[in-house]
Protein backbone atom coordinates (compact mmCIF):
# COMPACT_ATOMS: atom_id res chain seq x y z
CA UNK A 1 0.00 0.00 0.00
CA UNK A 2 1.38 3.50 -0.61
CA UNK A 3 0.20 6.42 1.49
CA UNK A 4 1.65 9.47 0.86
CA UNK A 5 1.47 12.69 3.40
CA UNK A 6 1.43 16.26 1.68
CA UNK A 7 3.93 18.53 3.36
CA UNK A 8 4.58 22.46 3.20
CA UNK A 9 7.17 23.39 0.53
CA UNK A 10 8.20 26.43 -0.47
CA UNK A 11 6.21 27.08 -3.62
CA UNK A 12 2.82 25.31 -4.47
CA UNK A 13 2.09 21.59 -3.78
CA UNK A 14 5.04 19.39 -3.48
CA UNK A 15 5.43 16.28 -5.70
CA UNK A 16 6.40 13.12 -3.59
CA UNK A 17 9.85 12.16 -3.61
CA UNK A 18 7.94 8.36 -3.26
CA UNK A 19 10.03 5.77 -1.12
CA UNK A 20 8.69 2.07 -1.57
CA UNK A 21 4.86 0.79 -1.87
CA UNK A 22 4.81 -0.30 1.79
CA UNK A 23 5.84 3.05 2.96
CA UNK A 24 4.54 6.11 4.10
CA UNK A 25 6.21 9.28 2.53
CA UNK A 26 7.61 11.21 5.54
CA UNK A 27 9.12 14.45 4.52
CA UNK A 28 10.72 17.20 6.54
CA UNK A 29 11.23 15.04 9.87
CA UNK A 30 7.33 14.74 9.37
CA UNK A 31 5.59 11.47 10.95
CA UNK A 32 2.48 9.05 10.40
CA UNK A 33 -0.09 9.94 13.21
CA UNK A 34 -0.13 6.94 14.50
CA UNK A 35 3.52 7.22 15.22
CA UNK A 36 3.56 10.22 17.01
CA UNK A 37 2.35 9.04 20.61
CA UNK A 38 4.11 12.19 21.96
CA UNK A 39 2.84 14.54 19.18
CA UNK A 40 0.05 16.70 21.26
CA UNK A 41 -3.74 16.56 19.74
CA UNK A 42 -5.29 19.62 18.61
CA UNK A 43 -5.95 21.94 21.21
CA UNK A 44 -10.15 20.79 21.79
CA UNK A 45 -11.31 24.40 22.04
CA UNK A 46 -9.16 26.09 19.79
CA UNK A 47 -9.91 23.15 16.51
CA UNK A 48 -13.69 24.01 17.49
CA UNK A 49 -13.62 27.28 16.87
CA UNK A 50 -11.42 26.93 13.36
CA UNK A 51 -14.15 24.50 12.48
CA UNK A 52 -17.28 26.95 13.02
CA UNK A 53 -14.58 29.51 10.81
CA UNK A 54 -14.60 26.82 8.16
CA UNK A 55 -18.46 26.77 7.82
CA UNK A 56 -19.94 28.02 4.67
CA UNK A 57 -21.84 31.18 6.50
CA UNK A 58 -18.69 32.51 7.58
CA UNK A 59 -16.78 35.29 5.61
CA UNK A 60 -14.52 33.55 2.68
CA UNK A 61 -11.36 35.15 4.51
CA UNK A 62 -12.38 32.95 7.65
CA UNK A 63 -12.94 29.42 5.71
CA UNK A 64 -9.46 30.41 3.80
CA UNK A 65 -7.80 31.09 7.20
CA UNK A 66 -9.61 27.62 8.73
CA UNK A 67 -8.79 25.88 6.15
CA UNK A 68 -5.12 26.90 5.83
CA UNK A 69 -4.92 25.80 10.04
CA UNK A 70 -6.58 22.52 9.30
CA UNK A 71 -4.39 21.75 6.44
CA UNK A 72 -1.15 22.93 8.46
CA UNK A 73 -2.05 21.15 11.88
CA UNK A 74 -2.89 17.62 9.30
CA UNK A 75 0.50 18.17 7.70
CA UNK A 76 2.17 18.03 10.91
CA UNK A 77 0.74 14.94 11.75
CA UNK A 78 -1.42 16.21 14.52
CA UNK A 79 -4.23 14.12 15.62
CA UNK A 80 -7.43 15.80 15.45
CA UNK A 81 -9.98 14.82 18.61
CA UNK A 82 -12.32 11.97 18.20
CA UNK A 83 -15.37 13.82 18.66
CA UNK A 84 -14.26 16.80 16.22
CA UNK A 85 -13.23 14.19 13.44
CA UNK A 86 -16.53 13.72 11.64
CA UNK A 87 -17.69 17.37 11.19
CA UNK A 88 -14.22 18.62 10.31
CA UNK A 89 -14.25 15.62 7.20
CA UNK A 90 -17.57 16.96 6.60
CA UNK A 91 -16.57 20.73 6.78
CA UNK A 92 -13.27 19.91 4.28
CA UNK A 93 -15.14 18.35 1.83
CA UNK A 94 -18.04 20.94 1.66
CA UNK A 95 -15.25 23.46 1.05
CA UNK A 96 -14.36 21.56 -2.12
CA UNK A 97 -17.77 22.95 -3.92
CA UNK A 98 -17.12 26.55 -2.65
CA UNK A 99 -16.11 29.01 -5.55
CA UNK A 100 -12.02 29.46 -3.96
CA UNK A 101 -9.41 27.74 -5.55
CA UNK A 102 -7.44 28.63 -2.18
CA UNK A 103 -9.88 27.55 0.04
CA UNK A 104 -10.02 24.09 -2.60
CA UNK A 105 -6.27 23.73 -2.20
CA UNK A 106 -5.78 23.86 1.52
CA UNK A 107 -9.31 21.63 2.07
CA UNK A 108 -7.95 18.72 -0.25
CA UNK A 109 -4.33 19.08 0.61
CA UNK A 110 -6.15 18.59 4.47
CA UNK A 111 -8.28 15.62 3.22
CA UNK A 112 -4.87 14.08 1.73
CA UNK A 113 -3.36 13.13 4.85
CA UNK A 114 -6.53 12.95 7.03
CA UNK A 115 -6.68 9.53 4.53
CA UNK A 116 -3.07 8.95 5.71
CA UNK A 117 -4.48 8.22 9.52
CA UNK A 118 -6.35 5.10 10.00
CA UNK A 119 -8.83 3.44 7.76
CA UNK A 120 -11.60 4.58 10.36
CA UNK A 121 -11.12 7.91 8.91
CA UNK A 122 -10.55 6.97 5.57
CA UNK A 123 -13.89 5.31 5.51
CA UNK A 124 -15.30 8.35 7.13
CA UNK A 125 -13.98 10.39 4.14
CA UNK A 126 -15.99 7.69 1.84
CA UNK A 127 -18.84 7.40 3.49
CA UNK A 128 -19.38 11.30 3.69
CA UNK A 129 -19.04 11.57 0.08
CA UNK A 130 -15.27 12.18 -0.60
CA UNK A 131 -14.76 10.56 -3.59
CA UNK A 132 -17.53 11.90 -5.71
CA UNK A 133 -16.57 15.85 -4.33
CA UNK A 134 -12.41 15.37 -5.43
CA UNK A 135 -13.78 13.46 -8.85
CA UNK A 136 -15.98 16.79 -9.61
CA UNK A 137 -12.84 19.08 -8.17
CA UNK A 138 -10.42 17.33 -10.54
CA UNK A 139 -12.88 17.78 -13.38
CA UNK A 140 -14.00 21.52 -12.80
CA UNK A 141 -11.17 23.31 -11.56
CA UNK A 142 -8.82 25.38 -13.66
CA UNK A 143 -5.57 25.28 -11.57
CA UNK A 144 -3.34 22.21 -12.02
CA UNK A 145 -2.41 22.33 -8.26
CA UNK A 146 -5.34 21.81 -7.42
CA UNK A 147 -6.57 19.42 -9.58
CA UNK A 148 -3.25 17.53 -8.48
CA UNK A 149 -3.71 17.54 -4.91
CA UNK A 150 -7.19 16.50 -5.82
CA UNK A 151 -4.94 12.98 -7.14
CA UNK A 152 -2.96 13.11 -4.42
CA UNK A 153 -5.68 12.61 -2.33
CA UNK A 154 -7.55 9.86 -3.97
CA UNK A 155 -4.56 8.08 -4.62
CA UNK A 156 -4.56 7.77 -1.07
CA UNK A 157 -8.10 6.77 -0.26
CA UNK A 158 -6.99 4.18 -3.14
CA UNK A 159 -4.42 2.74 -1.16
CA UNK A 160 -6.43 2.06 1.85
CA UNK A 161 -7.84 -1.37 1.33
CA UNK A 162 -9.39 -3.06 -1.64
CA UNK A 163 -13.00 -1.97 -0.86
CA UNK A 164 -11.71 1.66 -0.85
CA UNK A 165 -9.69 0.88 -3.72
CA UNK A 166 -13.26 -0.27 -5.60
CA UNK A 167 -14.72 3.25 -4.41
CA UNK A 168 -12.34 5.16 -6.25
CA UNK A 169 -11.74 2.89 -9.30
CA UNK A 170 -16.01 2.81 -9.79
CA UNK A 171 -15.58 6.86 -10.22
CA UNK A 172 -13.91 7.07 -13.62
CA UNK A 173 -10.81 7.97 -12.06
CA UNK A 174 -8.69 5.67 -14.74
CA UNK A 175 -9.72 6.93 -17.68
CA UNK A 176 -9.37 10.88 -16.51
CA UNK A 177 -5.74 9.69 -15.40
CA UNK A 178 -5.09 9.02 -18.60
CA UNK A 179 -6.46 11.94 -20.47
CA UNK A 180 -4.50 13.80 -18.29
CA UNK A 181 -1.34 12.25 -19.14
CA UNK A 182 -2.01 12.65 -22.80
CA UNK A 183 -2.46 16.71 -22.24
CA UNK A 184 0.41 18.84 -23.14
CA UNK A 185 1.04 20.26 -19.79
CA UNK A 186 1.52 16.11 -18.47
CA UNK A 187 4.44 15.77 -20.47
CA UNK A 188 7.08 17.01 -18.34
CA UNK A 189 8.53 13.98 -15.87
CA UNK A 190 8.02 16.35 -12.90
CA UNK A 191 4.14 16.92 -13.56
CA UNK A 192 3.40 13.15 -14.41
CA UNK A 193 4.79 12.11 -10.54
CA UNK A 194 1.45 12.06 -8.98
CA UNK A 195 -0.74 10.96 -11.83
CA UNK A 196 1.47 7.83 -12.38
CA UNK A 197 1.86 6.94 -8.89
CA UNK A 198 -2.16 7.51 -8.88
CA UNK A 199 -2.47 5.13 -11.64
CA UNK A 200 -0.67 2.45 -9.54
CA UNK A 201 -2.60 2.40 -6.24
CA UNK A 202 -5.51 1.93 -8.59
CA UNK A 203 -4.30 -0.84 -10.86
CA UNK A 204 -2.67 -2.82 -7.65
CA UNK A 205 -4.32 -6.02 -7.65
CA UNK A 206 -5.10 -6.48 -11.45
CA UNK A 207 -8.83 -5.54 -12.67
CA UNK A 208 -10.32 -8.46 -14.83
CA UNK A 209 -12.39 -6.26 -17.23
CA UNK A 210 -11.36 -3.61 -19.68
CA UNK A 211 -11.65 -1.88 -22.49
CA UNK A 212 -8.95 -2.71 -25.18
CA UNK A 213 -8.94 0.41 -27.18
CA UNK A 214 -8.10 2.12 -23.27
CA UNK A 215 -6.06 -0.64 -22.44
CA UNK A 216 -3.50 0.20 -25.35
CA UNK A 217 -3.72 4.46 -24.49
CA UNK A 218 -2.82 3.50 -21.02
CA UNK A 219 0.29 1.20 -21.83
CA UNK A 220 1.36 3.79 -24.68
CA UNK A 221 1.07 6.74 -21.62
CA UNK A 222 3.59 4.72 -19.46
CA UNK A 223 6.27 3.66 -21.88
CA UNK A 224 5.99 7.22 -22.47
CA UNK A 225 6.77 7.72 -18.58
CA UNK A 226 9.32 4.76 -18.67
CA UNK A 227 11.33 6.67 -21.45
CA UNK A 228 11.04 10.36 -19.33
CA UNK A 229 12.73 8.38 -16.33
CA UNK A 230 14.92 5.94 -17.98
CA UNK A 231 17.32 7.22 -15.25
CA UNK A 232 15.76 5.87 -12.56
CA UNK A 233 13.41 7.32 -9.66
CA UNK A 234 10.16 6.50 -7.68
CA UNK A 235 8.16 7.93 -11.24
CA UNK A 236 9.85 4.78 -12.78
CA UNK A 237 8.97 2.12 -10.64
CA UNK A 238 4.96 3.47 -10.33
CA UNK A 239 5.26 3.23 -14.14
CA UNK A 240 6.91 -0.55 -14.19
CA UNK A 241 4.50 -1.32 -11.10
CA UNK A 242 1.29 -0.25 -13.30
CA UNK A 243 2.36 -2.27 -16.64
CA UNK A 244 2.86 -5.34 -14.05
CA UNK A 245 -1.04 -4.77 -12.08
CA UNK A 246 -1.99 -4.52 -15.73
CA UNK A 247 -0.82 -7.37 -16.92
CA UNK A 248 -2.51 -9.10 -13.82
CA UNK A 249 -5.27 -11.65 -15.08
CA UNK A 250 -4.33 -10.53 -18.71
CA UNK A 251 -3.63 -14.47 -19.70
CA UNK A 252 -7.34 -14.90 -19.45
CA UNK A 253 -8.13 -12.95 -22.93
CA UNK A 254 -4.55 -12.60 -24.04
CA UNK A 255 -5.49 -9.95 -26.16
CA UNK A 256 -3.54 -7.32 -23.37
CA UNK A 257 -0.29 -9.28 -23.60
CA UNK A 258 -0.38 -8.73 -27.18
CA UNK A 259 -1.03 -5.49 -27.01
CA UNK A 260 2.04 -5.02 -24.51
CA UNK A 261 4.46 -6.86 -27.21
CA UNK A 262 2.98 -4.69 -29.77
CA UNK A 263 4.21 -1.85 -27.91
CA UNK A 264 7.14 -0.75 -29.84
CA UNK A 265 10.84 -0.54 -27.28
CA UNK A 266 8.68 -1.41 -24.41
CA UNK A 267 9.12 -5.08 -24.08
CA UNK A 268 12.88 -4.14 -24.34
CA UNK A 269 12.54 -1.06 -21.76
CA UNK A 270 11.19 -3.86 -19.20
CA UNK A 271 13.71 -6.32 -19.57
CA UNK A 272 16.48 -4.07 -19.46
CA UNK A 273 15.11 -3.37 -15.86
CA UNK A 274 16.09 -7.13 -14.90
CA UNK A 275 18.97 -5.53 -13.98
CA UNK A 276 18.17 -2.45 -12.42
CA UNK A 277 19.70 -1.93 -8.92
CA UNK A 278 16.75 -0.68 -7.70
CA UNK A 279 15.00 -3.53 -6.23
CA UNK A 280 11.35 -1.74 -6.90
CA UNK A 281 11.99 -1.84 -10.52
CA UNK A 282 13.57 -5.17 -10.95
CA UNK A 283 10.41 -7.12 -9.09
CA UNK A 284 7.95 -4.65 -11.17
CA UNK A 285 9.52 -6.04 -14.41
CA UNK A 286 10.07 -9.83 -13.15
CA UNK A 287 6.37 -9.21 -12.08
CA UNK A 288 5.36 -8.18 -15.26
CA UNK A 289 7.63 -10.90 -17.40
CA UNK A 290 5.87 -13.66 -15.36
CA UNK A 291 2.44 -12.68 -16.12
CA UNK A 292 3.51 -12.34 -19.79
CA UNK A 293 4.64 -16.12 -19.54
CA UNK A 294 1.67 -17.14 -18.25
CA UNK A 295 -0.15 -16.39 -21.55
CA UNK A 296 0.03 -18.44 -24.34
CA UNK A 297 2.84 -20.70 -25.88
CA UNK A 298 3.28 -17.84 -28.38
CA UNK A 299 3.17 -15.10 -26.13
CA UNK A 300 5.77 -17.25 -24.04
CA UNK A 301 8.18 -17.75 -26.76
CA UNK A 302 8.07 -14.25 -27.89
CA UNK A 303 9.53 -13.23 -23.95
CA UNK A 304 11.68 -15.54 -23.82
CA UNK A 305 13.14 -14.62 -27.36
CA UNK A 306 14.20 -10.96 -25.87
CA UNK A 307 16.73 -13.60 -23.21
CA UNK A 308 15.26 -13.03 -20.51
CA UNK A 309 16.40 -16.93 -19.45
CA UNK A 310 20.03 -15.71 -19.02
CA UNK A 311 18.57 -13.06 -16.59
CA UNK A 312 17.27 -15.63 -13.96
CA UNK A 313 19.74 -17.63 -13.91
CA UNK A 314 21.39 -14.42 -11.99
CA UNK A 315 18.09 -13.79 -10.39
CA UNK A 316 16.93 -16.98 -8.97
CA UNK A 317 20.09 -17.39 -6.71
CA UNK A 318 19.28 -13.96 -5.32
CA UNK A 319 19.70 -13.13 -1.52
CA UNK A 320 16.53 -11.07 -1.56
CA UNK A 321 13.68 -14.22 -0.93
CA UNK A 322 11.02 -12.14 -2.96
CA UNK A 323 13.08 -12.39 -6.43
CA UNK A 324 14.16 -15.77 -5.71
CA UNK A 325 10.85 -17.17 -5.51
CA UNK A 326 9.31 -14.97 -7.97
CA UNK A 327 12.03 -16.47 -10.57
CA UNK A 328 11.16 -19.65 -9.17
CA UNK A 329 7.47 -19.02 -9.87
CA UNK A 330 7.99 -17.68 -13.53
CA UNK A 331 10.48 -20.73 -14.48
CA UNK A 332 7.42 -23.50 -13.21
CA UNK A 333 5.35 -21.58 -16.01
CA UNK A 334 7.99 -21.60 -18.26
CA UNK A 335 8.55 -25.35 -17.56
CA UNK A 336 4.52 -25.70 -18.04
CA UNK A 337 4.62 -25.02 -21.45
CA UNK A 338 6.12 -26.43 -24.95
CA UNK A 339 8.66 -29.35 -25.52
CA UNK A 340 10.91 -26.43 -26.55
CA UNK A 341 10.39 -23.95 -24.21
CA UNK A 342 11.47 -26.73 -21.45
CA UNK A 343 14.57 -27.35 -23.69
CA UNK A 344 15.04 -23.66 -23.95
CA UNK A 345 15.10 -23.54 -19.48
CA UNK A 346 17.64 -26.17 -18.92
CA UNK A 347 19.69 -25.58 -21.84
CA UNK A 348 21.30 -22.13 -20.01
CA UNK A 349 24.10 -23.18 -18.58
CA UNK A 350 23.56 -23.10 -14.66
CA UNK A 351 20.26 -22.54 -14.36
CA UNK A 352 19.00 -26.37 -13.81
CA UNK A 353 21.91 -26.44 -11.32
CA UNK A 354 20.17 -23.60 -9.14
CA UNK A 355 16.77 -25.15 -9.46
CA UNK A 356 18.08 -28.27 -7.93
CA UNK A 357 19.71 -26.60 -5.28
CA UNK A 358 16.89 -24.66 -4.24
CA UNK A 359 15.03 -28.11 -3.95
CA UNK A 360 16.90 -28.20 -0.56
CA UNK A 361 16.96 -24.90 -0.23
CA UNK A 362 16.33 -24.41 4.05
CA UNK A 363 13.02 -22.00 3.11
CA UNK A 364 10.03 -24.28 2.80
CA UNK A 365 8.73 -21.58 0.22
CA UNK A 366 11.61 -21.58 -1.80
CA UNK A 367 11.51 -25.06 -1.99
CA UNK A 368 8.03 -25.71 -3.21
CA UNK A 369 8.33 -22.99 -5.90
CA UNK A 370 11.49 -25.04 -7.44
CA UNK A 371 9.40 -28.41 -6.58
CA UNK A 372 6.94 -26.67 -9.14
CA UNK A 373 9.84 -25.75 -11.71
CA UNK A 374 10.77 -29.52 -12.03
CA UNK A 375 7.47 -31.82 -11.81
CA UNK A 376 6.69 -29.03 -14.38
CA UNK A 377 9.83 -30.30 -16.92
CA UNK A 378 9.33 -33.70 -15.83
CA UNK A 379 5.86 -33.71 -17.73
CA UNK A 380 6.83 -31.64 -20.48
CA UNK A 381 10.40 -32.58 -21.20
CA UNK A 382 11.61 -34.34 -24.34
CA UNK A 383 12.89 -38.11 -24.05
CA UNK A 384 16.25 -37.59 -23.95
CA UNK A 385 16.12 -34.44 -21.97
CA UNK A 386 13.44 -36.41 -19.68
CA UNK A 387 16.32 -39.10 -19.12
CA UNK A 388 19.18 -36.86 -18.54
CA UNK A 389 16.78 -35.08 -15.72
CA UNK A 390 15.51 -38.29 -14.20
CA UNK A 391 19.01 -40.50 -13.95
CA UNK A 392 20.64 -36.71 -12.66
CA UNK A 393 18.85 -36.44 -9.47
CA UNK A 394 15.33 -35.04 -10.60
CA UNK A 395 13.94 -39.08 -9.06
CA UNK A 396 15.41 -38.27 -5.47
CA UNK A 397 14.28 -34.78 -5.68
CA UNK A 398 10.30 -36.31 -6.32
CA UNK A 399 11.31 -38.98 -3.51
CA UNK A 400 11.80 -36.19 -1.21
CA UNK A 401 9.35 -34.05 -2.59
CA UNK A 402 6.29 -36.77 -1.64
CA UNK A 403 8.11 -36.86 1.95
CA UNK A 404 7.34 -33.57 2.18
CA UNK A 405 4.48 -32.84 0.63
CA UNK A 406 4.03 -29.01 0.78
CA UNK A 407 0.63 -29.26 -0.64
CA UNK A 408 -2.51 -30.92 -2.35
CA UNK A 409 -2.02 -29.09 -5.69
CA UNK A 410 1.54 -29.96 -5.99
CA UNK A 411 0.93 -33.41 -4.78
CA UNK A 412 -1.74 -34.15 -7.52
CA UNK A 413 0.83 -32.93 -10.33
CA UNK A 414 3.39 -34.57 -8.76
CA UNK A 415 1.17 -37.76 -8.99
CA UNK A 416 -0.18 -37.01 -12.67
CA UNK A 417 3.76 -36.90 -13.51
CA UNK A 418 4.76 -40.17 -12.47
CA UNK A 419 1.22 -41.51 -13.95
CA UNK A 420 2.88 -39.98 -17.38
CA UNK A 421 6.27 -41.21 -16.31
CA UNK A 422 5.23 -44.49 -16.39
CA UNK A 423 2.46 -44.77 -19.02
CA UNK A 424 3.31 -42.19 -21.92
CA UNK A 425 7.37 -43.53 -22.48
CA UNK A 426 8.67 -45.53 -24.64
CA UNK A 427 8.67 -49.47 -23.03
CA UNK A 428 12.78 -49.21 -22.71
CA UNK A 429 12.50 -46.10 -21.01
CA UNK A 430 9.69 -47.13 -18.54
CA UNK A 431 11.43 -50.29 -17.18
CA UNK A 432 14.46 -48.20 -16.42
CA UNK A 433 11.75 -45.51 -15.00
CA UNK A 434 10.47 -48.49 -12.57
CA UNK A 435 13.83 -49.92 -11.55
CA UNK A 436 14.79 -46.05 -10.32
CA UNK A 437 11.69 -45.25 -8.83
CA UNK A 438 11.91 -48.43 -6.61
CA UNK A 439 15.92 -47.76 -6.29
CA UNK A 440 15.30 -43.87 -5.17
CA UNK A 441 12.22 -44.36 -2.51
CA UNK A 442 9.45 -42.92 -4.70
CA UNK A 443 7.44 -46.35 -4.47
CA UNK A 444 7.70 -46.19 -0.78
CA UNK A 445 6.58 -42.46 -0.88
CA UNK A 446 3.46 -43.60 -2.94
CA UNK A 447 2.48 -46.38 -0.12
CA UNK A 448 2.70 -43.49 2.26
CA UNK A 449 0.58 -41.18 0.50
CA UNK A 450 -1.89 -43.70 -0.74
CA UNK A 451 -2.12 -45.06 2.84
CA UNK A 452 -2.94 -41.48 4.33
CA UNK A 453 0.43 -41.26 6.12
CA UNK A 454 1.39 -37.93 4.53
CA UNK A 455 0.30 -34.49 6.17
CA UNK A 456 -0.67 -31.16 5.14
CA UNK A 457 -3.82 -28.82 5.54
CA UNK A 458 -5.43 -30.17 2.69
CA UNK A 459 -9.46 -30.95 2.86
CA UNK A 460 -9.70 -34.82 3.54
CA UNK A 461 -11.88 -35.50 0.48
CA UNK A 462 -9.09 -33.99 -1.33
CA UNK A 463 -6.33 -35.77 0.21
CA UNK A 464 -8.74 -39.35 0.10
CA UNK A 465 -8.97 -38.69 -3.69
CA UNK A 466 -4.67 -37.94 -4.27
CA UNK A 467 -4.87 -41.45 -1.65
CA UNK A 468 -6.57 -43.26 -4.28
CA UNK A 469 -4.87 -41.85 -6.82
CA UNK A 470 -1.28 -43.07 -5.73
CA UNK A 471 -2.80 -46.56 -5.21
CA UNK A 472 -3.70 -46.85 -8.37
CA UNK A 473 0.01 -45.99 -9.86
CA UNK A 474 0.86 -48.55 -7.23
CA UNK A 475 -1.38 -51.15 -8.51
CA UNK A 476 -1.38 -50.48 -11.96
CA UNK A 477 2.32 -49.83 -12.49
CA UNK A 478 3.65 -51.84 -9.95
CA UNK A 479 1.54 -55.04 -8.64
CA UNK A 480 1.10 -53.47 -5.02
CA UNK A 481 -1.56 -53.08 -2.89
CA UNK A 482 -1.54 -49.80 -0.43
CA UNK A 483 -2.18 -52.77 2.05
CA UNK A 484 1.20 -54.58 1.39
CA UNK A 485 3.25 -52.67 3.73
CA UNK A 486 2.85 -52.17 7.31
CA UNK A 487 5.16 -49.50 7.68
CA UNK A 488 6.45 -46.13 5.98
CA UNK A 489 9.53 -44.50 6.07
CA UNK A 490 8.02 -40.84 6.19
CA UNK A 491 8.62 -37.42 7.76
CA UNK A 492 5.47 -35.80 8.64
CA UNK A 493 5.26 -32.08 7.68
CA UNK A 494 2.86 -30.06 9.57
CA UNK A 495 3.49 -26.69 8.96
CA UNK A 496 0.15 -25.10 7.41
CA UNK A 497 -0.26 -24.21 3.46
CA UNK A 498 -2.76 -23.38 1.28
CA UNK A 499 -3.35 -24.47 -2.21
CA UNK A 500 -1.01 -22.00 -4.49
CA UNK A 501 -3.57 -21.12 -7.17
CA UNK A 502 -1.59 -21.24 -10.60
CA UNK A 503 -2.33 -20.72 -14.46
CA UNK A 504 -0.93 -23.50 -16.10
CA UNK A 505 -0.91 -24.24 -20.05
CA UNK A 506 -1.80 -27.43 -21.71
Amino acid sequence: MQIFFATELFSGMPIPSLLSSSTLLINTAIAPMSLLKKTPLFCVAECAIFLDMLRHQKSRESQIAASLYFRKKLAACQEPPNELIEPMICELIDCLQRPSSELQLNASWALTNLACGSRQETHRIIASGGVSALMRLLVSSGVSEVRNQAVWALGNLAADCSVCREQVRSTGLLQLLVDMLEQPEYQEADARKIVIWCLANLLRGGINQMNLEFVARLIAALYDTIILNRSGGEILCDAVWSIAYLMDHAAVDGERIDLLLAQPGLVTSIVTLLKSDSIRALTGALRTVGNIITGTDEQTTTILDFGVLDDFKMLVDSDIHQVSRECLWILSNVAAGTAEHVTRLFSVDGLSDSVFRLCRDPSPRKRKEAYWVLVNAMMGAPVPLYDHLLSGGLANIVAQLLRENPDAALLERTLNTIRASLEDRPQSNRHFTMALFHHVGIVGQLLCVARGATANNSAPSLMNALSEQASSILRQHFGISAHDCTSCNNKKNTRGTSIQVRIKRT
